[in-house]
């Protein structure tokens, strides 16, 4: 499965969003769509908070992070986690509906899966 093609289809039908990307368990980004600086540093404190959430997950038994989202003055973060500690990471303008951004982004990251275990 080509990566490129499961951002930019991600990025594609979600409306509102403006930056997709798959990073890695250290916060580097693998993929990107389209190309944005910013998203190395957004995707290490990204992975530090899924650390932090997956720690807490643990101590109240409730289990391993899967998706979460932030909203900001300015923008929407859509984080669905994968296998081997690998994300996707959607970025979204402030008035965009994240209920579908949540929704396509869990499912592409089901598709992607198995290319992370």
């Amino acid at each position: 499965m080509n990566f490129d093609d499961s951002v930019r289809d991600l990025l594609e039908c979600c409306p509102g969003a403006t930056v997709a990307a798959i990073v890695d368990p250290d916060g580097i980004p693998v993929v990107v769509y389209p190309f944005t600086p910013e998203l190395e540093t957004l995707g290490a404190e990204l992975a530090a908070m899924i650390g932090e959430i997956n720690a807490a997950g643990r101590e109240l038994d409730h289990g391993a992070m899967r998706q979460f989202s932030v909203t900001t003055e300015k923008a929407q973060i859509v984080l669905t986690t994968m296998s081997g500690g690998y994300f996707l990471v959607l970025l979204l303008d402030c008035d965009a509906v994240t209920g579908k951004a949540c929704f396509q982004s869990r499912l592409t990251g089901e598709r992607l899966y198995s290319e992370f275990v």
